[in-house]
């Protein structure tokens, strides 16, 4: 498919502070008359309030699980080309991008189209077509120097629904070798990483399981990826009962590890001086140092001594307590601190489920 990159897309020559492609993402196309009507009936998130910006949403099955995380753009409608007769028609097509995990795109291809039933949809991968980067400022300038830079230039920038500080994402096409990142700093798709675990954001299939997380784990009520006034879509019953009950039993916190007998960690600090892949594996349990009670903390995955992990958030005292240290099985001598984002209230969660 010959894609047209949409007006709110097209980038200038100019450059941004520090930049990275994301070469795990991976594109889908939604086009059509009802395009709008038949997303806001499978996410989790209110599709009309895309407009030309983006909303982060889940994609769930019928029992409220997550099937992947996603990013959803909507696009500008081209008319140009169109004929006089089919004017009217194609002045109603709307246009969306989903930005979801590589490695997900032929499922998620295959899921979508089970829904279209009679619906004007038509679906395309633009993986090829298109790619991802994130953008960010400098350590030490502030958010609104960067912000004002990216305006001066007339860049259009997507702010990271999920958390301000992770900076913005563009969509493009091959720029890696043009003059839109030639006076940038480049950084990888590591550093990219790096910086979402230490904010405490999940993503992706190897921290949210597919099929088997619940999006609340994902701290999904946190990153602004839920409308609980939508109406209904797939998975819609048991994610507003949990809401409303309050019952998330664990949650996708950052954690670091650290040899025993060392300094605890304070705060959230990459040592790039530790494997790339400490050969911890997804799944292994962590084991708490100052608790007794059934183990629900579990390993996902992490970069150096970096990494996210499901933590039963009873060790966290509903929020009085902002650290939890563990023991990690079968792994002797190594220890690992969970750190609670400043983004997740457990106290506004237990205050919800009381006032039930």
């Amino acid at each position: 498919l010959k894609y047209t990159l949409p007006s709110i897309f097209q980038i200038p020559q100019k450059r941004f502070k520090h930049y990275a492609y994301l070469t795990n993402r991976g594109l889908i196309r939604v086009k059509g008359t009802d395009a709008t009507k038949y997303l806001h009936s499978i996410v989790t998130n209110k599709i009309q309030d895309v407009e030309e910006n983006c909303i982060y949403a889940d994609f769930l099955t019928n029992k409220g699980r997550v099937l992947c995380d996603s990013f959803i753009y909507r696009l500008d409608s081209n008319t140009k080309n169109a004929n006089k007769e089919d004017k009217e028609k194609q002045e109603e097509i709307q246009e969306y991008l989903i930005d979801v995990d590589k490695s997900l795109v032929p499922f998620l291809l295959k899921y979508l189209k089970r829904y279209i039933l009679r619906s004007d949809i038509h679906l395309y991968n633009a993986s090829k077509n298109l790619k991802v980067w994130s953008v960010w400022p400098s350590e030490n300038e502030s958010k609104e120097n960067f912000l004002k830079g990216l305006t001066d230039l007339g860049v259009v920038h997507v702010e990271d629904p999920r958390c301000a500080s992770l900076g913005y994402r563009i969509i493009g096409k091959q720029l890696e070798n043009s003059k839109v990142f030639s006076s940038s700093t480049k950084s990888t798709e590591d550093d990219y990483k790096i910086r979402r675990i230490i904010h405490g954001i999940p993503e992706g299939p190897k921290e949210i399981i597919k099929s088997q997380s619940f999006p609340f784990e994902a701290n999904l009520d946190f990153l602004n990826g839920v409308d609980y006034h939508k109406g209904c879509y797939i998975g819609q019953e048991l994610t507003y009962r949990t809401h409303k009950r309050g019952t998330t039993r664990k949650r996708l916190v950052p954690i670091q590890f650290y040899k025993e007998g060392e300094s605890e960690p304070e705060k959230l600090v990459v040592n790039t001086k530790w494997k790339k892949t400490i050969g911890v594996e997804a799944d292994t349990k962590l084991i708490p140092k100052d608790s007794e009670g059934r183990v629900r903390s579990l390993y996902r995955d992490g970069i150096f001594n970096l990494g996210m992990a499901l933590v039963d958030v009873k060790l966290f005292q509903n929020g009085t307590k902002k650290t939890v240290k563990f023991a990690v099985e079968n792994k002797e001598n190594l220890m690992a601190k969970a750190f609670l984002p400043d983004f997740i209230d457990l106290t506004q969660k237990e205050k919800e489920k009381k006032e039930e």
